[in-house]
């Protein structure tokens, strides 16, 4: 019950530390550093040592921008498929967390490429700082699960 409890606020952590690194203002290690940090705690909490090679996965992936500004915008000039690239980007870094767990790793996947797409949708009216949060909580919420 403990270790719910943990993981549930290390979730809400995740999703904190990434709306801070897209708030204006503020820095973008907030989103690369913080939340890749909130993580692999949840996994030293477990003494899953193998997952301390996704440090440099996590915060790679996390750098990739998704904005308007972004370089991969500029590129491939289309807001889904750079969101979908993303969101890949982001699940398959977790990848040696949730190694061996295959059901798992597809359904984080599925909720994360499909979710950071969706969220940048224009119908669902998201502001930016409750669709940065929405992607925290997502992203981190398999990995600190598992």
């Amino acid at each position: 019950m403990q270790y719910l409890i943990i993981k549930t606020i290390l979730i809400g952590l995740c999703g904190i530390f990434w709306r801070l690194g897209g708030k204006e203002g503020f820095s973008k290690a907030w989103r690369r550093v913080g939340c890749a940090v909130v993580i692999l705690m949840s996994q030293i909490i477990l003494q899953n040592w193998i997952a301390l090679i996704s440090t440099p996965l996590l915060i790679g992936a996390f750098s990739l921008g998704y904005g308007e500004n972004s370089k991969l915008m500029k590129a491939l000039r289309n807001k889904y498929l750079v969101r979908l690239i993303c969101g890949i980007s982001y699940a398959l870094a977790s990848l040696p967390i949730l190694w061996g767990n295959w059901w798992l790793f597809g359904f984080h996947l599925a909720i994360v490429s499909i979710g950071v797409m969706l969220a940048g949708n224009q119908k669902f009216k998201f502001e930016d700082e409750r669709e940065e949060g929405f992607i925290g909580l997502i992203v981190g919420l398999c990995p600190i699960m598992r």
